[in-house]
């Protein structure tokens, strides 16, 4: 079942040791195999923080930006839900985020804190606001929105099981004990890490589908949905989301320019077979420019509306 070429690599390593976690519920593959701690959880403030390892490298050396959005969502998250009853769901409404773009080398740290919520409304919308430090230095603020919401019919939801406890550091996959989508995972993941070594790039690209194909002016880029990127509810996990537009926005304008803002707002969850990213530059200056990007799912419905702002490269 397992490619065994590929087998002691530490990256398929740490694919199995997600797919174990991930079997105590409340949490979801993706989250585990980045694996955030969750060092600090009071009321009304969390501080995560993302150790560096060769599974979260872009092909410069840097934290990939899937692994830097996961994590930031989460820490946005956590923050609100704190205070709350431990399985909550909180759905993304809104994320706002302000970069740096200084170097996220080695340990990322996410310390967020709970805004309230908003008054007057009929539904219960947390606020927080965040900050991002790589090896002390400030790559990132913002905020975040979530709405309180009952889980789907049928969805019984567990409290997120790391906030409480330390989750071991190695465990062993049994094989014959895989699931379907565990199976699908491990292929999945055999695949990507297999182009990264014979064809260049970095896992997290692959294993992602981050293949974003650039026009004049525009970009566009068409993701897989399945376990390997859903959350607690099975729908595409918010970072995930949040990186596709991402990518797809910087592929739009090329590799002169740097995003420094991005603005999403969530429509509707991240379901069907495909998601898809088409981004068009609505803004080209001399110094900065401005993307419009908007993600659809394969059933018809938006997932997301991103407004990005960028600035040219020195």
């Amino acid at each position: 079942m397992f490619d065994q070429a590929l087998y002691q690599h530490p990256i398929m390593t740490q694919v199995r040791h997600a797919i174990v976690l991930n079997r105590n519920p409340g949490y979801h593959f993706i989250g585990n195999f980045v694996g955030q701690v969750f060092e600090n959880v009071h009321l009304t403030k969390s501080l995560l923080k993302l150790p560096s390892g060769p599974h979260l490298l872009d092909k410069q050396g840097d934290t990939h930006i899937a692994a830097f959005a996961i994590v930031t969502d989460m820490g946005l998250a956590t923050g609100i839900r704190s205070g709350l009853e431990p399985s909550t769901r909180l759905a993304t409404v809104s994320l706002s985020l302000q970069m740096t773009s200084a170097p996220m080398l080695g340990e990322l740290a996410v310390a967020s804190v709970s805004e309230g919520f908003v008054h007057g409304a009929a539904g219960r919308e947390g606020m927080s606001a965040t900050k991002v430090h790589a090896n002390g230095e400030l790559v990132c603020f913002g905020s975040g929105s979530f709405m309180i919401l009952p889980p789907p019919p049928g969805v019984e939801l567990h409290p997120i099981p790391w906030v409480k406890q330390v989750p071991p550091v190695v465990s062993e996959l049994d094989p014959g004990s895989m699931s379907e989508s565990e199976v699908g995972i491990v292929t999945l993941a055999e695949r990507a890490l297999n182009k990264s070594l014979h064809e260049g790039g970095d896992f997290l690209t692959h294993f992602l589908g981050l293949y974003p194909e650039a026009i004049k002016g525009a970009a566009h880029c068409v993701v897989t949905n399945g376990p390997h990127v859903g959350n607690r509810v099975g729908h595409v996990q918010g970072g995930i989301t949040l990186t596709h537009a991402m990518v797809t926005a910087n592929a739009a304008l090329g590799d002169g320019w740097l995003m420094t803002a991005v603005h999403a707002s969530y429509i509707s969850p991240g379901q069907g077979d495909t998601i898809t990213a088409d981004s068009k530059v609505i803004h080209h200056g001399r110094m900065t420019a401005v993307v419009r990007t908007k993600l659809m799912s394969s059933n018809g419905r938006q997932v997301l509306d991103v407004v990005s702002n960028h600035v040219r490269r020195a």
